[in-house]
């Protein structure tokens, strides 16, 4: 498959008056189209700071990030980020919501309005387009933001824990729903979580880092069979084994802090 984003030499130092901060240090990677990565790790080891700077919300010290041979930045439409929480706005219908991003982007022609439109009937929520957020369950309310970013046609979708503001059942139905989506529309994703089975059940391959300064520990494949759902992966005794790995990983990782 063709490289959709490649990260080489990797670095970031954050600086103050008096000193400085690595938070990220050789990172190397590279992802496939319509490949899908997780990223765990210790808190505060970078995750979420990869994920700013492959959509150009912040600047690397050193090394380079291209995302479709391009240079990422914030006004282009190559990356599409998916944050903890909806961010729907309470007085706006779920249709309007579904179109703000590309008010926004003042890409809002009757093409992409309709484009959005089809998008929102095909995963469940034609019946849901008049009423207002706080109408909406929790899941229900992440797929409309999940709707509203592919609106936008990214090549690439940036996924910072989007599940962690819900609770256990709804996460784990949510997994299974978004999983589907993005397959169906041949999207290549990064997701960061602390959930190790979250990674797992989701991604083709999982990226742990170290503790800061953060940098690449170990990748695993998954290597499960494509018609399998996240909650059907987590049910294996390849996700056990290898949650196993990943959780020793991530602790061994602590213990060196300590």
């Amino acid at each position: 498959m063709n490289e959709l984003v490649e990260i080489k030499n990797l670095n970031l130092i954050y600086q103050s008056i008096d000193s400085e901060t690595t938070a990220l240090q050789d990172i190397n990677l590279t992802i496939s189209n319509q490949e899908f990565i997780a990223i765990v790790g210790p808190s505060g080891c970078g995750k979420t700071t990869i994920l700013s700077i492959i959509a150009g919300l912040l600047k690397a010290s050193s090394g380079s990030v291209m995302v479709a041979k391009k240079t990422p930045n914030p006004k282009d439409n190559l990356c599409g980020y998916m944050f903890q929480r909806d961010n729907l706005l309470p007085w706006r219908n779920i249709e309007k919501n579904i179109y703000f991003g590309l008010e926004i982007k003042h890409l809002n022609t009757k093409e992409r309005k309709d484009y959005a439109l089809f998008l929102a009937e095909k995963y469940g929520l034609k019946d849901f387009l008049k009423k207002h957020p706080s109408e909406l369950s929790g899941g229900m309310r992440q797929r409309v933001a999940l709707i509203r970013t592919l609106a936008l046609k990214p090549e690439l979708l940036l996924l910072d824990e989007p599940f962690s503001a819900l609770d256990y059942q709804t996460r784990l139905e949510l997994c299974d729903h978004i999983f589907d989506i993005i397959k169906k529309e041949k999207k290549t994703a990064i997701l960061v979580t602390h959930d190790i089975q979250e990674a797992i059940s989701m991604a083709d391959r999982i990226v742990v880092l170290t503790s800061r300064p953060g940098t690449i520990k170990a990748i695993h494949e998954t290597k499960f069979p494509t018609t399998m759902t996240p909650f059907e992966r987590r049910k294996t005794d390849k996700a056990k084994k290898l949650f196993d790995i990943i959780w020793q990983e991530i602790q061994n990782e602590k213990q060196k802090k300590i």
